[in-house]
């Protein structure tokens, strides 16, 4: 059983976002109190325009964040939670790169379109709908799989991270949870195989049972 559970990937659950970093924030007012402009802050503390936005501005900025979050898609939290996944043997890895990620305050640019974890190519939920469609089927079943019902389905990893899988859009699937849970770890081809004993079993019990009578 302890084995079993060395061999389980861990999944980094993402953190809320903080819609009020008290350091970030007590850095910028006194920067803007000190009559500094927004691209100034930018450069000064490598934050994004938004965040700066956020703090100085008159609420708009604040209200909107608040509407996203508020009106993000059940999928969307899903591709974060996907694209953060990681096996344990690689989870002081991923730990050791948000870390330093953290640390960074010279980055240009907007910080979350940084990639900290096993992905080639960042993507985005957007690119998730358009790969399966407003409509998907589970790839594993062929069973249609209703979006809003998060409950209802997984993103799988086609190749599991425990053993080589990356975060990337092309290893990823999309299945009902009954199906995701029954492939676990396996890669699919052995998953084929696995159901196929238990169906060969099945029948020669069928048989065997229509024998007695």
């Amino acid at each position: 059983m302890e084995l079993f559970l060395l061999l389980l990937p861990l999944k980094v659950k993402s953190m809320p976002r903080k819609l009020n970093n008290n350091k970030v924030k007590d850095k910028i007012l006194k920067l803007r109190a000190a009559g500094k402009s927004y691209n100034q802050i930018v450069a000064l503390l490598g934050c994004s325009k938004s965040t700066v936005s956020y703090h100085c501005g008159n609420g708009r900025e604040k209200a909107r964040v608040l509407e996203q979050v508020k009106n993000r898609k059940p999928i969307c939290r899903k591709v974060s939670g996907f694209k953060t996944r990681c096996s344990r043997a690689n989870y002081k890895n991923l730990s050791s790169k948000v870390k330093t990620f953290k640390s960074k305050s010279q980055l240009k640019g907007n910080r979350t379109n940084t990639v900290v974890n096993n992905i080639s190519q960042n993507y985005t939920c957007q690119d998730v709908l358009n790969k399966f469609g407003s409509h998907p089927i589970c790839y594993l079943t062929g069973k249609s799989i209703n979006l809003d019902k998060p409950e209802s389905y997984h993103l799988d990893h086609i190749v599991p991270t425990s053993r080589g899988g990356t975060n990337d859009l092309s290893n990823l699937q999309i299945c009902i949870k009954e199906a995701n849970t029954a492939k676990g770890q396996l890669f699919i081809k052995e998953l084929y195989s696995l159901c196929e004993d238990i169906l060969n079993y099945r029948d020669f019990l069928v048989k065997k049972e229509a024998t007695r009578r």
